[in-house]
């Protein structure tokens, strides 16, 4: 039952903090208003890209799950592109008619194999963001003098980029 009943409007009155707070449930005799449905204008719809549903699927403006493509490359196309592309010579229109030209396409193996790809001149690409190691051959290591021990590392330290 409601406080706002003619039985308890009394208690009410007398008890409560706030006799005019409500609690939610309208006064028995009154009514919404105005009242639902009885709005004289009519709805109009957006006139915007967004609101139209042709072609505008959720999962394309869902920014959250915008994750990268996955990309294929088959190892003739990485060889392609680590052994870079090869200058084509400008052909007449007579001559270009004539002559086929086909690109002559080598296994990844052979392309990786016939060159060095990284030297002490072209080092491998690091991050961007963060210190920079610069390596030196750190002076206050001793290597083992063991004849029968062959050791094939040098201690590096790393110091900070400047």
């Amino acid at each position: 039952m409601s406080w706002n009943s003619k039985t308890w409007s009394w208690v009410k009155k007398y008890f409560s903090i706030n006799s005019l707070s409500t609690d939610g449930m309208p006064v028995v005799g009154k009514f919404r208003t105005p009242a639902v449905a009885s709005r004289p204008e009519k709805y109009v719809y957006p006139k915007s890209k967004a609101s139209n549903i042709s072609n505008n699927y959720y999962f394309q403006r869902d920014t959250r799950r915008n994750y990268p493509r996955l990309a294929v490359y088959t190892q003739k196309e990485v060889a392609g592109l680590l052994e870079g592309a090869s200058v084509k010579p400008s052909l007449t229109p007579e001559l270009a008619s004539e002559v086929v030209t086909t690109i002559e396409a080598k296994p990844l193996v052979d392309v990786l194999n016939s060159r060095q790809l990284y030297s002490v001149n072209k080092l491998p690409p690091i991050s961007n963001f963060g210190l920079r190691p610069k390596w030196k051959i750190s002076e206050d290591f001793v290597p083992p003098n063991d004849a029968d021990y062959i050791y094939a590392f040098k201690r590096l330290e790393t110091e900070k980029f400047t």
